[in-house]
């Protein structure tokens, strides 16, 4: 297909028209010529022809130079090509790029405006040239402002446009940078930028030391906190606290005690890292050995939102008595807050004085205080106090006492009721009890104020008051129905009476008697009660009115526990609330003596003649089985006609001294029995040609048995017959007290048992001893018929029974003429008896002789004790040997006391061991 020639040219004529058109392109340099020529070529008009081509006239064009600005980046209020949110005061920069898009260089007139749709006006409002092209804002590009700028074609170059707001500053506000052509036009001022500014942050900052107030040793709580109070978010804060000057001065950070968060919004705590440093510069979030400072910080803190920052501070001893301020500070937006909050290391001493159990009572309060309405003069009354060390060190305390108001003796006590150590050292914490205890000297209220002081300077009082104090007591009297020695049996009644002689009531009053073992409850007037556990009679008598008065009466009776010589004493006792301390009444007191003395008395013969010595024989037994009478009078009235023969007294067969005598009246004092025991006295008189008739002699005794007085016996007599014109014949009375081994009622020197101090009594009273060989002897013997007796206390087995004893056994009766004898065989229960132990025991003035028989397994024991003096509190124990078996009366002996002289004591056992382990030792003690 062939080409047309003319759509050629036509193509050719297009592209020169198109050279044409660039001459007026923006980038092309006002000036430049263009020049265009348009060529057409045709094909061959035949096959294999020539080409044809032709060539058009040339065209020339000039540039012309045009002006044009291009500000980037476009922006419109409704979408600015820039936005910067601010706070108040803020100053923000907003970067533009100015190019000359003509085809000339021009000097561009710059302005920087506000839109009027701004809710307030940025000032001030600068335009700065990027001179480094770094596309930073430097200090050094801010000294110089610029209003205009010269471009070279198709250059350009950045701006910055600084704009800053107020405190008041609150909105948007649109800034818009204008770029205009010399002559004003054309002008690029669609370049709208937005400054938003919110409402500002309001960061305030609290420190605070929990405690305030340390001792040297513990550790407080250091506790900062940043809260954003304001309506705005804050930049970046930094919350921190420098610890080197507390470090210096005694005040270290705790390792691993360091904490921090955000908190105070709905999305809750924030757990935050904090860091350290040990130079104040650099900061980790690795905890060093040392610490020198911390801080946290949050990239924003919203409107009431808070960060916290706690760690714990040891105070060391070297801090004690200083004050540490520490100041912390909180960061953020180029404003800093501080805060300072100060630590004192000291030792707080305290001291709470106040009533028992509530020491801390506030001071000068009625709780603070204690009263007792009544006190009575001379009665004590009591206050007890507590008092407390309150302070976090030891410390010693002093108490003072000083009554403002009456007059009383007083008294600081402690918890166990000795005085009061002081001073009193108390740990922390410690406390203890203090009794205050007043005796008032006068009638008249008592005020009194007792003051705790430290030696650390603290100091604490509380105050006892007595509202009224009168003299005098209730009046308690006790009488007791019988006014002498009553036995047991007797009925005792006791009458009690209370007065109470003050001006006001006593109430809750409370009587009480308490009851001795001697004494049996029978009854009680007013209600009264009976407690036998404690053997109490008690009566709640309620109030007492004044000036009144009140008898009760208790009914007893004399138990079996009472004991000869005792002294029923017996009081009773009255509390009130106003007197808690007892008062008692008198003692109404009894000697108790339910036992008799009996005396008799015997003579040596029934008739007499003028010249005839007579021999009297005075038995005295006190039949009481616990006390002794002693300080006993034995007074004897002689009938006329008979004479005491002086030096002729004994006292248990021992010369004794003579009797007072007052005519006819022989008196001898100073005598003792002891319980159970017998006393005699054997005198001689002298038959006087006055005496006529019957003789009769009376005697009498009287003594104390313990607290009993005047014990009388009963009255013994010995009656004997004168006969002057009879002189009677005297003979010799003899014979031998021995163990009969082999019962044939005779004596026999190498085969039976003498017996040594056997006692053998004649009728009239006469006592005759046997020697070591069993003999005995009375001289001077009436001759006829005598009655003659072994005492059987005397020896250790039975009399054996003789035609001669007249049925009663170891008595017999014997004719006397000239020299008489008169033996006294004994024979065990069965078998042979043997002396086992004869030995004799020496114990200062007291001799003891020990003798014991043997006879099959029965062991008969006889101690003979003698004293040239009495011994007081005397006791005699003879113990029986292991696996004995007692016969009848024990081995055990007691007196008070002993009497001087001899006394006998036998006892019989039985015994089945080895003979050699029968023998035992006896021991004994008294008083001196």
């Amino acid at each position: 297909m062939k080409r047309s020639p003319l759509l050629l040219f036509s193509a050719l004529l297009a592209l020169a028209a198109g050279f044409a058109g660039q001459a007026g392109a923006a980038g092309t340099p006002a000036g430049t010529v263009i020049q265009n020529q348009a060529s057409a070529t045709a094909d061959p008009f035949a096959p294999g022809g020539p080409v044809i081509s032709a060539l058009s006239n040339l065209v020339e064009s000039v540039v012309s130079p045009v002006c044009s600005v291009s500000v980037t980046p476009d922006g419109t209020v409704a979408a600015p090509g820039q936005s910067s949110t601010l706070l108040p005061g803020d100053t923000t920069v907003f970067t533009y790029r100015l190019t000359n898009s003509g085809n000339t260089p021009n000097t561009y007139a710059l302005k920087a405006l506000v839109d009027a749709a701004s809710a307030f006006t940025p000032a001030p409002l600068n335009i700065y040239l990027d001179a480094n092209n770094d596309g930073q804002l430097e200090d050094a590009e801010r000294a110089t402002e610029i209003s205009s700028l010269t471009l070279a074609p198709d250059s350009g170059q950045t701006l910055f446009v600084v704009a800053a707001t107020s405190n008041s500053s609150r909105g948007d506000a649109f800034v818009n940078l204008s770029a205009a052509c010399p002559g004003g036009t054309p002008v690029d001022s669609n370049n709208v930028s937005r400054i938003r500014v919110g409402e500002p942050p309001a960061v305030s900052l609290t420190k605070t030391f929990t405690p305030a107030v340390v001792k040297p040793g513990d550790t407080t709580t250091v506790t900062l906190v940043a809260r954003n109070d304001g309506q705005g978010a804050s930049r970046t804060l930094v919350l921190s606290d420098a610890l080197n000057i507390l470090a210096a001065q005694g005040l270290s950070y705790v390792s691993g005690s360091a904490a921090a968060s955000t908190g105070g919004t709905s999305a809750g705590t924030t757990p935050l890292t904090p860091e350290y440093t040990t130079d104040g510069t650099v900061y980790s979030t690795t905890e060093p050995s040392a610490v020198a400072g911390l801080r946290v910080s949050v990239g924003s803190l919203a409107p009431a939102q808070s960060l916290t920052l706690t760690f714990r501070m040891l105070a060391a001893a070297s801090a004690e008595n200083k004050t540490l301020t520490n100041t912390a500070s909180a960061s953020t937006g180029g404003v800093t807050t501080t805060a300072s909050a100060n630590l004192d290391v000291r030792y707080q001493p305290g001291v709470a004085l106040g009533p028992i159990g509530n020491a801390a009572a506030p001071e000068g309060t009625p709780a603070d205080s204690q009263t007792q309405p009544f006190a009575v003069v001379g009665q004590t009354l009591c206050f007890d106090h507590t008092l407390l060390n309150t302070g976090d060190v030891a410390d010693t305390f002093r108490l003072t006492l000083a009554l403002s108001s009456g007059q009383a003796t007083t008294a600081l006590l402690g918890a166990d009721g000795l005085p009061l150590v002081q001073p009193v050292l108390l740990q922390p914490g410690q406390s203890v009890t203090v009794r205050v205890c007043y005796t008032p000297t006068a009638a008249g209220p008592i005020q009194a104020v007792l003051t705790a002081s430290g030696d650390r300077g603290d100091t604490n009082l509380t105050r006892d008051l007595i509202g009224d104090v009168q003299a005098g007591l209730p009046t308690l009297t006790k009488t007791a129905s019988t006014a002498g020695t009553v036995m047991i049996g007797d009925t005792v009644t006791y009458t009690l009476k209370l007065n109470n002689p003050y001006t006001r009531a006593l109430t809750a009053a409370l009587a009480q008697d308490k009851l001795s073992d001697a004494l049996t409850f029978v009854s009680a007037s007013d209600g009264g009660t009976y407690d036998a556990a404690s053997r109490t009679v008690s009566w709640n008598l309620g109030t007492l009115q004044a000036v009144e008065t009140r008898t009760l009466t208790l009914v007893t009776k004399v138990s079996a526990a009472a004991v000869d010589g005792q002294t029923l004493s017996n009081s009773f006792a009255l509390t009130t609330t106003e007197l808690p301390k007892a008062i008692s009444s008198n003692l109404a007191q009894n000697p108790v003596w339910s036992a008799q003395l009996v005396i008799v008395k015997t003579v040596n013969t029934l008739q007499a003649s003028y010249g005839d010595r007579l021999t009297y024989t005075l038995a005295i037994q006190n039949l009481s089985k616990t006390t002794a009478v002693t300080d006993a009078t034995i007074t004897d009235t002689l009938p006329t006609g008979l004479v005491y023969i002086p030096g002729t007294s004994t006292l248990a067969g021992s010369a004794y001294a003579d009797p007072a005598v007052a005519g006819q009246v022989l008196t001898w004092r100073g005598l003792s029995l002891p319980a159970g025991g017998t006393l005699q006295i054997t005198y001689a008189v002298r038959v006087t040609p006055q005496a006529t008739g019957d003789l009769v002699n009376t005697v009498v005794v009287s003594g104390n048995g313990g607290n009993a007085t005047a014990i009388a016996s009963n009255t013994a007599t010995a009656m004997i017959k004168v006969n002057p014109l009879s002189f009677a014949p005297l003979g010799d009375l003899i014979g031998y007290v021995y163990v009969d081994r082999n019962r044939d009622g005779q004596f026999q020197q190498n085969t039976d048992l003498p017996l040594y101090r056997a006692r053998v009594i004649l009728a009239g009273g006469r006592i005759a001893l046997t020697d070591t060989d069993g003999r005995y002897h009375f001289a001077n013997v009436p001759f006829g018929t005598q009655a003659v007796r072994l005492d059987p206390a005397s020896v250790p087995y039975s009399a054996i029974k003789l035609p001669t004893d007249g049925g009663l056994n170891g008595t017999q009766t014997v004719f006397v003429r000239g020299l008489t004898s008169v033996d006294f065989p004994l024979a065990p229960v069965y078998g042979d008896i043997q002396v086992l132990r004869r030995t004799v025991l020496n114990m200062g003035d007291l001799s003891v002789q020990k003798t014991v028989y043997v006879t099959g397994n029965l062991y008969s024991v006889q101690l003979l004790l003698t004293t040239p003096t009495a011994l007081p509190g005397f006791v005699l124990s003879d113990p029986l040997p292991t696996g004995a078996a007692l016969q009848g009366q024990g081995p055990i002996l007691t007196a008070d006391p002993l009497k001087a002289g001899e006394t006998l004591l036998n006892y019989q056992f039985t015994f089945d061991g080895e003979r050699g382990a029968a023998v035992t030792d006896p021991s004994a003690s008294w008083r001196y």
